[in-house]
């Protein structure tokens, strides 16, 4: 996932496009294959949320602890849903109603973390120590538009991928 964080931004752009591509992609007539084809499509959107969020935090300050485990489950409850779904009710509309409408709430909360967390790990490691959610939700709804979000967030990863040392890598 590192290599991922310092890819060139063109490579970072080509690969949203395609899973972009990926997650509205077809195939007349069979429609679990055209799920699963989606559902990639979703995983792959996915990954570099991932990677930001699970290796940007080991180049904080070791003063400085953030944990990614919550992240790391609401990544996978998000895909996982969407992936479930999207292959489960293949091209069937689903109606939730009442109480089995509850845990759709948590998946769209965990889809909103996905995006803000590794914005605030990106602005904590920029500050040097840690960042309110508050001070990362303007970056964050950069990730929801993408192509521009792309273009902020990615040359500051980079920066901080090539110039700086994880900590984990410091000796004592």
């Amino acid at each position: 996932m590192e290599q991922l964080l310092k890819a060139p931004l063109w490579l970072i752009v080509l690969l949203l496009i395609g899973a972009n591509i990926l997650m509205v992609l077809d195939i007349n007539g069979d429609l679990f294959i055209s799920s699963i084809i989606n559902s990639l499509g979703y995983v792959l959107f996915g990954i570099y949320p991932l990677a930001i969020g699970m290796i940007l935090p080991n180049y904080l300050p070791k003063k400085v602890e953030i944990s990614s485990t919550f992240f790391a489950i609401n990544w996978f409850i998000w895909i996982g849903t969407i992936c479930f779904v999207n292959i489960l009710f293949a091209g069937e509309r689903l109606n939730l109603e009442g109480l089995a409408a509850l845990p759709i709430f948590y998946v769209f909360f965990a889809a909103i973390y996905v995006f803000l967390f590794p914005l605030k790990v990106l602005k904590s490691v920029q500050k040097r120590k840690e960042a309110t959610l508050g001070e990362s939700i303007g970056m964050g709804m950069l990730l929801f538009f993408w192509p521009i979000g792309i273009w902020m967030i990615h040359p500051e990863v980079k920066k901080i991928m090539d110039t700086q040392v994880p900590t984990e890598d410091i000796l004592p």
